[in-house]
């Protein structure tokens, strides 16, 4: 019996039941799994228009708080409940600018007539303004304005996606009353040439101050202050080094004489005391004194008692070194007691502050101008210096740092940060071990803080003046007011004001009384001028 073998090449295939229930399994994975790429994709979209509003939204507030921070006063504002609000003000330039919404609901912006759209879409626009007298109950009330408070709500573009809101807040420097400033008539009390200008206050009305002048030898002036008027006036210039006298420092040994560190003839360390005469305001020179014969640069100096004085400088290759400065205040001359190298790759424009009277902070630029702090003790038996721990407080940029002390164990400390813009923090230091650590930092101007100086207006306010360079060979001065919040050792920046639009280098400043400060500075030209600044804008305090 024969039997026929089945093809090789055969292959069974799929019946048409088979399909039809393939095709509906099918059916039933694409119904769950579509609106599932449904939601990823309007997850994706949500967050996309989230993240477009968030960046517009910032923009916006920033750009905004910007510029009303230099408004002198507000002109029109809507109303609280308007949605759809507006502002109308006037800036340091004497422009009028407004702030409203487009017919496409965009923010826009711009002098009046010809704003321009700064960002959007938004679905409302809210100003809300108090008075100092009542930050409670918002005021339409152009004269009192002081504090405005901008919101406004973001559009998502994604459909169904929320909204994102946005406020911020902008003090005003004046408003109001326009013939109440915040500067007086600046006086120029060296029309030739006055660099790297400080100050030493002798009495309320009369201070000390030292300058590079023409060919950068050393010059010094009374400058005298009317607290009635605010005005300025000089006495006699003095030359105390007809070679050179670069970036001085003082520090006052009694009512009549003070130290005077500086950057001699080949850039080496000099220190001289000075003599005031208070009946004809006449200033002489008692002695001077080379206390290091390579060099002396941006020396910084601290009192340590009426006849002992720290002295921090950058010596040879700009590394750190402090020296102990004895004044003989019988015979008035200067000894050097010792010297010390605090830091042997850099330690450039030295600021220092009294701890106590064998403890003393210095903050400084290090190597590749990174921001360093240390404790320098002084052994009062041979006046040997040592250090303590340096802390690196700034990894990137601390150039320029200026210190002011708040208590035995905090200190403010203002410098220039990468890309020249200001920055502020307080030190603690823990006066058993001797190690620093820093607190919150604050940018108080994201475009500029070269040199600050520091002046304290009350036990937690300072004022702060600064440089902002506008160009190659441009740098005007600008000023903020800093609050210090005590408990939490935090630093709160007010808006920055511009006082001298044309030319303002090499700044100083010093208290006279209440919100009144004295500043010097380097015009254009390089002339000396000096200019009192009353932060608060408020007349009454006048005496």
């Amino acid at each position: 019996m024969r039997y026929c073998k089945k093809n090789p090449g055969w292959r069974k295939g799929l019946t048409l039941l088979e399909m039809v229930i393939a095709m509906a399994i099918i059916s039933v994975v694409f119904a769950s799994v579509l609106p599932l790429f449904r939601n990823v994709q309007a997850s994706w979209d949500a967050r996309r228009g989230g993240s477009e509003a968030v960046q517009n939204g910032r923009a916006a507030m920033e750009y905004l708080k910007r510029h009303l921070s230099v408004a002198t006063r507000v002109t029109s504002v809507s109303s609280l409940s308007n949605m759809a609000g507006y502002i109308e003000f006037v800036d340091n330039t004497g422009t009028t600018l407004r702030c409203d919404l487009s017919a496409n609901n965009y923010i826009q912006f711009g002098p009046v007539g010809s704003q321009s759209e700064l960002a959007g879409p938004v679905t409302s626009l809210q100003f809300t303004c108090y008075s100092l007298d009542d930050l409670d109950s918002p005021t339409t009330d152009v004269d009192l304005i002081r504090l405005v408070k901008i919101e406004a709500d973001f559009v998502n573009s994604a459909s169904g996606a929320e909204d994102k809101s946005f406020s911020t807040s902008v003090y005003l420097q004046t408003s109001g009353d326009v013939s109440v400033t915040a500067t007086y008539t600046p006086y120029e009390f060296d029309a030739v040439k006055g660099k790297e200008l400080v100050l030493a206050q002798i009495d309320t009305e009369h201070y000390l101050c030292a300058y590079t002048g023409n060919n950068d030898d050393g010059w010094a002036t009374i400058l005298t202050v009317d607290t009635a008027t605010w005005e300025i006036s000089r006495g006699s210039l003095f030359e105390f080094d007809d070679k050179k006298g670069k970036s001085p420092d003082l520090r006052q040994i009694d009512p009549t004489h003070y130290l005077c560190a500086y950057q001699g003839d080949n850039d080496d360390g000099w220190a001289a005391v000075l003599t005031v005469d208070t009946g004809t305001w006449e200033i002489g020179v008692e002695s001077s004194f080379e206390f290091d014969k390579k060099n002396g640069k941006t020396p910084s100096l601290a009192r340590i008692d009426s006849t002992h004085y720290l002295c921090a400088y950058e010596s040879d290759k700009d590394d750190g070194w402090a020296a102990v400065l004895t004044v003989d205040t019988g015979t008035w001359e200067i000894e050097l007691e010792s010297s010390f190298e605090f830091d042997d790759k850099k330690g450039k424009t030295p600021s220092l502050a009294k701890i106590d009277s064998t403890h003393y902070l210095c903050a400084y630029s290090g190597d590749k101008d990174d921001g360093w702090v240390v404790v320098l003790t002084v052994d009062a038996s041979d006046w040997s210096i040592s250090k303590e721990t340096p802390y690196e407080y700034d990894p990137v940029e601390g150039k320029t740092p200026e210190l002011k002390r708040l208590d035995s164990t905090h200190y403010l400390c203002s410098y220039s940060g990468e890309d020249g813009d200001g920055w502020s923090t307080v030190f603690t230091v823990d006066t058993d071990s001797w190690n620093i650590s820093d607190g919150t930092f604050d940018e108080f101007n994201p475009e500029a803080g070269k040199a600050p100086q520091l002046a304290p207006i009350s036990s937690n306010k300072f004022l702060c003046v600064y440089e902002r360079c506008n160009g190659k060979d441009t740098h005007d001065g600008w000023y903020n007011t800093f609050t210090v919040n005590t408990g939490a050792w935090s630093v709160s920046s007010n808006s920055a004001v511009e006082f001298a639009a044309d030319t303002a280098r090499d700044l100083d400043v010093i208290n006279i009384m209440d919100d009144y400060c004295l500043c010097v500075y380097s015009g254009d030209g390089d002339d000396a001028w000096a200019v009192v600044i009353n932060p608060s804008g408020n007349s009454e305090m006048r005496p």
